[in-house]
């Protein structure tokens, strides 16, 4: 998913620096399509991304990309290509999640699992699992409070 994310952000950037680069500073920018993307990867020395594209016309680019710079448009490209799409909540339905200590004992690793399949594993460190475990009890306890006043009890798995 994040290498998803991050191939259509490149591509989305490779596209830009493309009409910027091809246009004079006075001219107003304009579009290019990418036909399609032949190579998006970081470069072995792990200070770039290099992308290769084809355009429209059969033109072939290349691009190298700062990972700062990556980032900004991989946060830009994982929002919903919708009006109003920045402010909408993402969120996916978990289905079940193991629960693992990382090999050196230092953080708890939580593995959730969509209908889909495994998603992205998120690392707590030991210093902040109590407060999370703290936090997620009074969070079922309001959600379950909800749910009576409503009149719904809440599913058992």
């Amino acid at each position: 998913m994040r290498t998803l994310t991050l191939t259509f952000t490149v591509i989305t950037m490779a596209t830009l620096a493309s009409a910027v680069l091809a246009e004079p500073k006075d001219a107003a920018v304009k579009a290019v399509t990418v036909e399609k993307v032949l190579n998006a990867n970081p470069e072995p020395d792990g200070k770039a991304y290099r992308i290769d594209l084809q355009l429209r016309g059969g033109k072939r680019v290349s691009y190298e990309i700062a990972p700062a710079e990556a980032t900004k448009l991989a946060d830009g490209l994982s929002k919903p290509a919708v009006a109003g799409g920045e402010r909408q909540k993402v969120a996916t339905l978990v289905y079940g999640m193991s629960v693992e200590v990382d090999n050196k004992g230092l953080a708890i690793v939580l593995t959730p699992r969509s209908r889909s399949g495994p998603l992205e594993s998120l690392a707590i460190p030991l210093a902040g699992a109590d407060p999370l475990v703290s936090v997620l009890q009074a969070k079922i306890a309001e959600a379950k409070a909800s749910a009576e006043k409503q009149g719904s009890p809440p599913k058992q798995p």
